[in-house]
């Protein structure tokens, strides 16, 4: 699956399942649904359904439901036609009657008093239909003969339902986003899931990197991490998780060396694609797992599986000890003994220079040992389930924290900046996910959809958090906002999510220079 083809799948079952929760909330508490649009912008096809109009547009990054009542005033709802109408359509929005401030009457009743003082005349009347305005000459007894409401009365309009029917309708958006892991799952589980067999394992520290923030720390290779921050790690996914939602924090780390419980202080520095690296890593045994095509391993022949002996005769125990051999090569050429088969063979290859890395490769990745998490329908069901609310809970605790550290100063606003990705960032990982099969890509998605549910509930006006903060005030004040509060509000949350965008874009276009198959990995292997 290409990632194009992957992204619209992901975002495509995020704002579906989103605005289908809109939606579906909306039509039970009686509200009148104008459009219901994945994608926006201008329309690509669309049909309609009873009073709903179904849009796929232009834009696929998001989609709305249109209700009537939406914050409108002034305008007048033609519910329902009950004689000759002239043209008038059921669920036109009449915004302009010639020579009447529809603004300055509170109902259809009044309005229609006032034209009746002179019934025969034609008036010029502006109707909104479709997304269009249309234009109508209409005699008053046209007008006369619909059953109409002004925004302010109209009874399906969403600004008239009660504060906890709105609530409902709003909060339905991200519950779906919060469910949708809770189906997925499952069949991640149903379909089997290859999951790194090291991040089960006891966090021995295999390698650390000269002159890295581990090294200057004073971790050594052999250390057993055992406490960070104070709270016991049984395994390598704990550390990670641990590491990854502390981006910036000093971090307090006990190792067992030797027997003896040493406690050293680490700083979780963030790299350039928004993940924390430290400087060490688990043991990885020097075994081929890949072959990038056109580079010298692949145009000598070396295959994966292959298990690298030595170097120029120089005995190799693990993977970094390979890489510095390679490095310290200067590009001259080598002698590589690998074990294939059961059978010793020395391969000849000249490293070459990485222009990207800054260091001389060959062209191979590590193999990571897997195991397949695989269950029996009823099983996976209940595995699944399980998994989802474990993501569910992780994820809003850790980005919680996450705020609550950034605004108490203990993470840093650029440090923080770093750590936001956007589309193409999502594009390039969904399909570096589909690549690794279906079940990665369906939990990828649920990944998301947690994410993008607990972004949605904050606070800020044109998110679903921000019409929530907006109930609340009304309670508060037992008065809905004014227009103008509301509409200068709406103005700095657009300012603030357009900022947000840009920073995301940002770090996405200077990320993607980078190996996203990798960063896939390394993204999995933190969440899994």
């Amino acid at each position: 699956m290409s990632a194009l083809l992957a992204f619209t799948f992901v975002i495509g079952i995020l704002v579906f399942f989103h605005e289908l929760g809109h939606f579906l909330v909306a039509k039970w508490c009686g509200v009148r649904v104008e459009k219901f649009s994945l994608g926006f912008g201008k329309k690509i096809f669309g049909f309609t359904r009873g009073e709903t109009e179904y849009l796929i547009s232009l834009l696929p990054l998001g989609g709305y439901v249109k209700m009537y009542g939406e914050g409108t005033e002034g305008n007048i709802i033609v519910e329902n036609i009950t004689g000759a109408s002239g043209d008038l359509q059921s669920g036109d929005r009449i915004i302009e009657i010639e020579n009447v401030d529809l603004k300055q009457y509170g109902s259809w009743e009044k309005v229609l008093k006032t034209l009746l003082l002179k019934p025969a005349e034609k008036r010029e009347t502006k109707v909104e239909r479709d997304g269009k305005v249309v234009d109508l000459s209409l005699k008053v007894d046209e007008l006369e003969s619909i059953e109409a409401y002004s925004e302010k009365e109209y009874k399906r309009g969403f600004a008239n339902q009660s504060a906890l029917n709105r609530f409902l309708i709003v909060i339905a958006g991200p519950a779906m986003n919060f469910i949708i892991p809770f189906f997925f799952m499952p069949i991640v589980f149903m379909v089997g899931i290859n999951v790194p067999a090291y991040l089960e394992k006891t966090p021995e520290i295999g390698f650390v990197r000269p002159d890295s923030p581990a090294q200057n720390a004073g971790f050594q290779k052999g250390d057993t991490i055992i406490k960070i921050k104070n709270k016991n790690v049984d395994n390598w996914q704990e550390v990670n998780f641990i590491f990854q939602s502390n981006p910036g924090s000093e971090l307090n780390i006990e190792v067992n060396r030797d027997g003896v419980i040493e406690s050293l202080d680490l700083k979780a520095e963030v790299s350039n694609d928004g993940l924390v690296d430290l400087g060490f890593r688990k043991p990885l045994n020097a075994v081929v797992g890949g072959v990038a095509p056109g580079q010298p391993a692949a145009k000598a022949g070396m295959k994966e599986g292959d298990k690298i002996l030595a170097i120029n005769s120089v005995t190799i125990n693990n993977w970094d000890d390979m890489s510095d051999l390679i490095k310290q090569s200067e590009g001259s050429e080598l002698d590589v003994k690998v074990e294939r088969n059961n059978e010793d063979i020395t391969i000849g290859l000249k490293p070459q220079l990485s222009s990207e890395l800054g260091k001389y490769v060959i062209g191979i990745e590590p193999k990571i040992e897997e195991i397949t998490k695989k269950y029996g329908f009823f099983e996976s069901i209940i595995v699944g389930i399980k998994e989802a609310a474990v993501l569910t809970f992780t994820f809003t605790l850790a980005f919680f924290s996450f705020l609550a550290k950034l605004f108490t100063g203990g993470i840093a606003l650029g440090v923080a900046g770093k750590s936001v990705a956007g589309p193409l960032m999502i594009a390039k990982i969904s399909g570096a996910a589909a690549e690794a099969g279906l079940a990665n890509l369906l939990k990828f998605t649920s990944i998301i959809s947690i994410n993008l549910a607990i972004i949605n509930l904050l606070p800020i006006p044109m998110l679903d958090g921000g019409h929530i903060l907006y109930l609340f005030l009304e309670k508060v004040k037992r008065k809905p906002l004014n227009e103008k509060t509301m509409e200068i509000s709406q103005k700095v949350g657009f300012s603030v999510l357009i900022f947000l965008m840009f920073i995301a874009i940002y770090n996405d276009i200077s990320r993607l220079g980078g190996d996203i198959l990798n960063q896939f990995i390394k993204l999995m292997d933190v969440f899994r």
